[in-house]
């Protein structure tokens, strides 16, 4: 990445090929876990990043698993904000008699 934070031009061709990459091959959309693997790698030689690890990653101790994604509350939430508040109004004053 650039001094401002945003990707460059090869690092945006890197990030599509990959996402591309994933919504075709990847096991949860029908794909294979194998050609997943073997197709990144290929986009990782293409744009010379990666290589092996230089450490085993660390195991993890939990994994919280929900329902919903939370990018799905997220804009539940943010929808919700932007829906204007049904107000109650009751009325307090005695009825009169006739």
């Amino acid at each position: 990445m650039t001094d401002d934070r945003r990707p460059t031009h090869d690092e945006r061709a890197y990030r599509d090929a990959r996402r591309a990459a994933v919504r075709e091959h990847h096991p949860d959309a029908g794909g294979d876990a194998d050609v997943l693997m073997r197709v990144l790698a290929d986009i990782d030689r293409r744009f010379g990043v990666g290589g092996e690890r230089t450490r085993p990653a660390r195991p993890v101790d939990v994994v919280v698993v929900t329902s919903t994604p939370r990018r799905v509350l997220r804009l539940v939430r943010r929808a919700g904000k932007a829906l204007p508040r049904r107000r109650t109004y009751v009325d307090i004053t005695s009825p009169q008699r006739p």
